[in-house]
């Protein structure tokens, strides 16, 4: 089972699989959508299924395209995203943890050293993207994760890169109250990182005495904790952005009052982060958890003579198993602990955009129905029809005048398991680069320079199966589309560096890859077709 400290129990609302991910657990609730615990053969993972009515596409695309630039280590890596799901969703990867607002609420106020350290982790993180031209503009305590050997940042939903056009417009707040600085509350259409440290302020003003900041907040009272704390918050604070000091120097001021080795977080927080390092580490194959609830079952179940008495509809339990769990090359999850969601203005996690990691028992809100892709039907002039990203579905084959290569033809019963695709993100690497590439392959978006803005290619691990490769150049978001001839057809998605599907046998069939730039299909190419002769790929 999982804990209810890490997750709820599923609704029948509620979906049983998003992308490639089985889907376990509800983490959360926001005001955009929901976050759920997500189950693969590799691990476990945060997926955020946004409301498409609230999150417009191109803020969608923002947000995980700067997940996808967030430097290691500061933040949950992004493992897979679908913008054109009739609910867009992303799965990032978890790390065991609390969020500030957990903490305060799980043991009361942190001690000082407790403060320093989290103002000197969290404010090496902000400097480390705000050096990539990022700004997150929405620090707070439910977005600041404490996790065993520091901090981690989540939930870039109205975070803004240096290279995108403005995705709020002027004259409107944004951010959350009581955390976001003035310039931001005033509507300012060029908050910049300075806005960050401002918030960084309030958010340690926050987790030392378990109050929201008012619209003007005082460093005062902290003096009585340490006064010297005090002094570098109020700095913090300052009304006008260019008197605040650089995140790098707030790192550098606080790192100069921890003791060496730094502190660790408080017991009680260490015993619960211990707690969900345990159940990050419990094998997905050694998970149970129970389905969500029949809708079509009799509230009064009929009964038969005692000897033989059964529910109409009786409840098992769901062992979730690698058999089960989509085979691929998704990188190992970690868990990351959520944060509830709160009413009032005592706790701050609530804002306009929904937290990538939630605490189970958030109240729940009426969820719509999982979402469905339409059943796909053939395209003229297309190989095969196309299917969201981050999804795979089977097809009949097609009938096709094209020569089939020598070798035995997968049945469906026989390659079941090898067509279920998945991708994780790579670092990028150009097909000239790629040693394993089959070549040939790639199919590539207009040309700038020496650039390609998208280049898709297939690569091969020489026994006779194949898998797809996508990277980006230029800053683009680019879609690709893994192919065979049986009607196999996975879609997936790269904003910054490459993505790389799982291998899938390509005996008896042919597979080829196509690459479009997210924003225009029309400049969509495709690959020539590739067999094997053996285990060696062929063009055909």
């Amino acid at each position: 089972m999982v804990d209810s400290a890490v997750a709820e129990p599923l609704g029948a609302d509620d979906p049983q699989e998003i992308g490639s991910f089985n889907i376990i657990g509800l983490l959360g609730v926001g005001g955009m959508g929901e976050v759920y615990l997500g189950a693969s053969d590799k691990g476990y993972a945060a997926v955020k299924r946004v409301r498409s009515r609230l999150v417009s596409h191109e803020r969608f695309e923002r947000e995980v395209g700067i997940l996808y630039r967030v430097p290691a280590g500061v933040g949950p890596r992004v493992l897979a995203s679908d913008s054109t799901a009739e609910r867009p969703w992303f799965a990032s990867e978890y790390v065991p943890g609390l969020t500030v607002d957990e903490a305060v609420r799980l043991r009361g106020p942190l001690p000082a050293e407790a403060l320093w350290l989290l103002l000197a982790e969290a404010a090496t993180h902000l400097s480390s993207v705000h050096a990539l031209g990022i700004v997150h503009r929405d620090v707070k305590p439910g977005n600041v994760m404490l996790v065993r050997d520091g901090v981690k940042l989540i939930d870039f939903g109205i975070a803004r890169a240096a290279d995108q056009a403005r995705l709020t417009k002027s004259g409107g707040s944004y951010g959350t109250q009581g955390f976001s600085a003035p310039e931001q509350q005033a509507g300012d259409a060029d908050v910049d990182a300075p806005a960050d440290v401002y918030s960084l302020g309030a958010l340690v003003l926050y987790a030392a005495s378990g109050r929201t900041p008012g619209v003007v907040p005082d460093a005062e009272p902290l003096r009585a904790v340490d006064d010297g704390l005090a002094a570098v918050i109020g700095s913090c604070l300052a009304a006008s952005p260019g008197a605040r000091p650089t995140a790098g120097e707030v790192a550098k001021a606080a790192r100069a009052h921890l003791p060496v080795p730094p502190p660790s977080w408080p017991s009680e927080v260490m015993s619960r982060i211990a707690s969900r390092l345990a159940f990050a580490a419990t094998p997905v194959g050694k998970l149970e958890t129970v389905p969500p609830p029949d809708l079509d079952a009799d509230p009064t179940p009929e009964t038969a003579p005692p000897s033989t008495a059964v529910p109409r509809h009786p409840r098992k339990r769901l062992i979730l198993t690698a058999a089960v769990i989509a085979l691929g090359a998704v990188a190992a999850f970690v868990l990351v602990p959520s944060i509830a969601r709160h009413n009032g203005a005592a706790h701050p996690s609530d804002s306009a955009s929904a937290d990538a990691g939630f605490a189970a028992g958030a109240p729940r809100k009426p969820s719509s129905s999982p979402s469905r892709s339409p059943s796909p039907t053939a395209e003229s002039g297309r190989p095969t029809p196309r299917v969201p990203a981050g999804t795979h579905t089977t097809l009949p084959p097609r009938a096709s005048g094209a020569r089939s290569p020598s070798g035995p033809v997968a049945t469906a019963a026989s390659s079941a398991a090898a067509t279920r695709v998945t991708s994780s993100s790579i670092r990028g690497i150009s097909g000239k680069d790629d040693p394993a590439q089959v070549k040939g392959s790639e199919a590539d978006t207009s040309w700038v320079g020496n650039d390609a803005a998208c280049s898709a290619w297939l690569d091969d691990n020489g026994s006779g199966e194949l898998a797809g490769v996508l990277n980006t150049s230029l800053n683009q978001s680019c879609n690709a589309e893994l192919h065979r001839n049986d009607g196999i057809a996975y879609t997936f998605h790269a904003s910054w560096g490459a993505a790389k599907t799982n291998s899938i046998s390509n005996v008896g069939h042919t597979m080829w890859i196509c690459v479009w730039n997210a924003s225009d299909r029309s400049d969509e190419q495709c690959s020539a077709h590739f067999a094997m002769n053996g285990d060696t790929p062929f063009k055909e």
